[in-house]
């Protein structure tokens, strides 16, 4: 029998105290100095801090006691809708009615509205089903806007006995009577790791990978170093496929869009290798979530590898995605699920994903 916990911010307070105490599982409340709420999710061998009701983002994950969230000057979750004044957690929701920076012609705020949304719904689920026993989080998130949208957008997060891989959704419902035109971006934010190789299921060549040149206000040397790394970048994409922080340049970031192949479930793959031979792993299907894009920003200050973000399209904001058709359409009163897996894969498991890409690419090439 599954048990369900409605969540309240009620339920949070500075002292931490356990919700759920089940056989492996724990889930711990409790609220950071900022004054957001924290759910700490635990399964003995994987460990994450769910924002419940701020954007249900992961501001944290630990696998194997060893945390793999990227580096950034934010040490607490800030109680803010903004993306630039709340930087530095695990996952990210992005969109939906727009999504990516916004150009001149936008007014969307970056990324949309998803990332520090505030939801009136969250949940933990404890239970059993035909893959194993289980803990999940979930929530429910809706957004009404007058003559333009009604939707709601609800994100889960399962995670199973002894797993290190989590196995995240995300649930759209249209409620209007006119299509609604979503974007959207699951923004994963890894540490890096110095020797790792990148190793994922895209074509190498300009068809399938876009390195887009950034333009930002820096001083002129930074802006050169980067100009001529993003020169070489474009030339020959596979030069940042082992990560490598003095050789490369990814400061302030640097983004490439890369259309996936992928398997006969629909699944396509990608990998940070670590040098003891275990991997950062990313999964998704690409009914929706037909390209991914890497995201890196290495500043000193920052320290993030986003090597693959599943996405309905590019970071160049809401005019740019209509121009080129980089929204999916959902119809009039009807719904979708966006999948995804997330984790850390064992020396064993990463040996057999890198063959299933070899040979989803080796299957693809023309």
């Amino acid at each position: 029998m599954n048990t369900k916990i409605t969540l309240t911010p009620e339920m949070f307070c500075d002292r931490r105290y356990v919700l759920v105490d089940s056989g492996p599982f724990k889930a711990t409340a409790f609220r950071y100095s900022t004054g957001v709420c924290a759910l700490e999710v635990d399964n003995g061998r994987c460990r994450y801090i769910l924002l419940p009701f701020q954007g249900q983002q992961i501001w944290r994950i630990c696998f194997e006691g060893r945390d793999f969230t990227m580096r950034s000057i934010f040490e607490e979750p800030q109680p803010t809708d903004r993306f630039d004044l709340n930087y530095g957690a695990f996952l990210i929701h992005c969109g939906l009615t727009a999504m990516g920076n916004p150009s001149d012609e936008d007014d969307h705020p970056m990324h949309g509205e998803l990332p520090n949304a505030a939801y009136s719904e969250t949940y933990i689920e404890i239970g059993e089903d035909e893959q194993g026993r289980f803990i999940k989080t979930s929530g429910v998130f809706r957004y009404k806007n007058a003559l333009e949208f009604n939707y709601t957008f609800a994100p889960s997060l399962r995670l199973g006995e002894g797993e290190t891989v989590i196995r995240a959704e995300a649930g759209i419902e249209n409620l209007r009577c006119n299509p609604l035109y979503f974007m959207y971006m699951a923004h994963i934010n890894w540490l890096p790791v110095d020797g790792s190789r990148l190793v994922y299921s895209a074509k190498k060549d300009s068809g399938n990978i876009e390195v887009f040149r950034g333009e930002f206000e820096i001083e002129d040397e930074r802006n050169r170093r980067l100009a001529e790394f993003t020169d070489r970048l474009i030339a020959d994409p596979a030069i940042g496929d082992v990560v490598d922080s003095a050789a490369q340049v990814y400061d302030p970031e640097l983004c490439s869009g890369m259309r996936y192949c992928a398997d006969e479930r629909g699944y396509a793959h990608a990998m940070q290798v670590l040098p003891d031979g275990r991997a950062c792993y990313v999964g998704f299907e690409t009914g929706h979530m037909p390209y991914a894009l890497r995201w890196i920003a290495r500043t000193g200050d920052e320290d993030a590898l986003g090597f693959c973000l599943p996405a309905t399209g590019n970071h160049l904001g809401l005019a740019y995605a209509k121009e080129h058709n980089l929204r999916q359409e959902l119809p009039a009163r009807s719904g979708t699920v966006l999948r995804y897996n997330f984790g850390l894969l064992s020396g064993k498991d990463a040996a057999e994903t890198n063959k299933l890409i070899e040979a989803l690419c080796a299957a693809n090439t023309e």
